[in-house]
């Protein structure tokens, strides 16, 4: 008799679907996974010389991304360094010029403007 039940229990194991193979996991909607990954300011700042003194020095008075929202010409960005002169006494010239020298070669009217991130965006900016 044992030998008959055996061979009738792996029947009905089969018929059941009983096995060892695991459901296969959901995966998450591409929003929830972009909406998971972290920030990297390197997706909007590319690296250069200029880079890391526009991060502390315009960071500090502004939301970073106001300054690279509304790509500017040339002549604005040379207009906004002109009316930020009295708030920039305490940086040396050569990091002045370095720092408009990045924003003009990496934010301006010739290319795309960098996807900022909603909660970035929304902080708000003061026009200049």
């Amino acid at each position: 008799m044992r030998t008959t039940s055996l061979p009738v229990i792996l029947a009905l194991l089969a018929a059941c679907g009983c096995s060892h193979t695991p459901a296969p996991v959901a995966e998450k909607p591409a929003q929830q996974q972009a909406a998971a990954a972290p920030f990297n300011i390197g997706s909007i700042f590319p690296q250069g010389a200029g880079r890391e003194l526009v991060l502390s020095t315009c960071g500090s008075c502004h939301p970073i991304t106001c300054t690279v929202r509304g790509q500017r010409t040339a002549d604005r960005w040379d207009n906004i360094r002109k009316s930020h002169q009295d708030k920039l006494t305490s940086q040396p010239e050569a990091d002045v010029t370095a720092m408009f020298a990045y924003l003009k070669q990496n934010f301006n009217d010739t290319k795309p403007e960098p996807a900022v991130p909603a909660e970035l965006a929304g902080q708000g900016c003061t026009p200049f």
